[in-house]
């Protein structure tokens, strides 16, 4: 994204949502079924508002046969669980990189920072050979906050590998702080994976929103 261009599609919804005060994004559901009672619609991500208005943000890290596997809504995420099984406590941590003219202005240390507050919270053994190994790009942010856009937020793509398969999540946040959209990203998107299993045995019984 250029610098000082609108992030519309996920990030306008997820303002919206804030000034309506009704959160622009939950704590990570305690269960699957609080997961899925909250995503409500799902739908396939390239035919998405987000994939269709957030055009620069693609293929910066995702290919176009991930972004034909991903599901969801811009509230929650898009995700593609690939057969992807969260293991043991041991997790690799690869970093998130910049990709786009914005998001360079977060700095690896921030994303970095968030990583191992996580990491500690979660009692996570960080190890460059753990099974679980975790990378991603950050492919969109708003650094400047304006009437359009009166939230920072950041737009993340992560790729979470496993023995069992690679989960590929996209994820946009809009808070108060640049800090926070990155903590809140992160914890969400890894949150999810930690119960991806159940997420997707849930999701197996949901029947996706029509376009």
């Amino acid at each position: 994204m250029d610098e000082g261009a609108p992030m519309t599609g996920g990030m306008t919804l997820l303002i919206c949502l804030t000034v309506l005060g009704q959160g622009a994004v939950p704590e990570p559901p305690r269960g699957p079924a609080e997961l899925w009672r909250a995503l409500g619609v799902r739908e396939p991500f390239l035919q998405s508002r987000e994939a269709r208005e957030e055009s620069q943000s693609l293929c910066r890290f995702f290919g176009v046969e991930d972004y034909r596997k991903l599901e969801g809504n811009p509230a929650l995420g898009f995700y593609h669980a690939g057969g992807f099984r969260w293991v043991g406590q041991r997790v690799a941590w690869l970093g998130v990189r910049p990709v786009t003219p914005d998001a360079a202005g977060i700095p690896a240390t921030a994303w970095d920072g968030a990583f191992q507050a996580l990491a500690r919270q979660r009692r996570w053994k960080v190890d460059p050979s753990a099974p679980i190994r975790i990378k991603g790009a950050c492919v969109g942010a708003v650094l400047s906050p304006s009437a359009r856009e009166p939230e920072r937020g950041v737009c993340l793509e992560l790729q979470v590998a496993s023995p069992t398969g690679t989960l590929l999540f996209r994820y946009a946040v809009a808070k108060h702080g640049v800090e926070e959209a990155v903590k809140e990203a992160l914890g969400w998107t890894l949150g999810c994976a930690r119960v991806m299993d159940q997420i997707t045995a849930q999701g197996a019984r949901h029947v996706p929103a029509q376009p």
